[in-house]
């Protein structure tokens, strides 16, 4: 397995998926691995184990995880029993479609308590500042919206399924 040659960006991508992805440390420790060595052969438990030393149990929760969030996929190579991670190769899609989903959900509530806040006559924002944030919102869902489809056309060309 390869060293990992700047210990300062791999704490600060660590921090980055503890902060804003809520995984544990350890978790975040093992998929940053997984991001800075790529690893396309992907890894075992064991390498994972030698790697970080920590309980069995440990490891393969956070592992668990990973794969539940979809941030690593699991496959067995031809004629081996074990098991072997990899970042899952449609993450960037993936996460681009949550954030998506999120912005219209967003943009969608907005709208229903603007509507609810001028019939009971108390509203919350100017006009002016809603007009700026669902405006925004607009032009943000739009512009992932071309995104996800320039990458769904990407991931399509080169074999791999989303």
């Amino acid at each position: 397995m390869q060293e990992i040659l700047n210990k300062e960006l791999y704490k600060e991508v660590c921090e980055h998926y503890e902060l804003y992805y809520k995984l544990q440390p350890l978790t975040a420790r093992i998929y940053a691995l997984f991001v800075f060595n790529n690893c396309p052969n992907g890894l075992t438990f064991e390498d994972i184990l030698d790697t970080f030393q920590a309980s069995k149990s440990s490891v393969s929760h956070s592992i668990n995880t990973l794969v539940e969030l979809n941030f690593l996929e699991q496959f067995k190579k031809d004629n081996e029993r074990k098991r072997h991670f990899r970042v899952n190769r449609s993450l960037f899609l993936m996460r681009l479609q949550d954030v998506h989903q999120r912005l219209i959900r967003e943009r969608e509530i907005s709208r229903k308590l603007r509507s609810y806040r001028k019939i009971n006559n108390d509203e919350l924002f100017k006009q002016e500042e809603y007009d700026f944030y669902v405006g925004h919102l607009n032009e943000v869902t739009e512009s992932l919206e071309k995104t996800i489809q320039n990458l769904k056309l990407h991931i399509n060309s080169n074999g791999k399924s989303n």
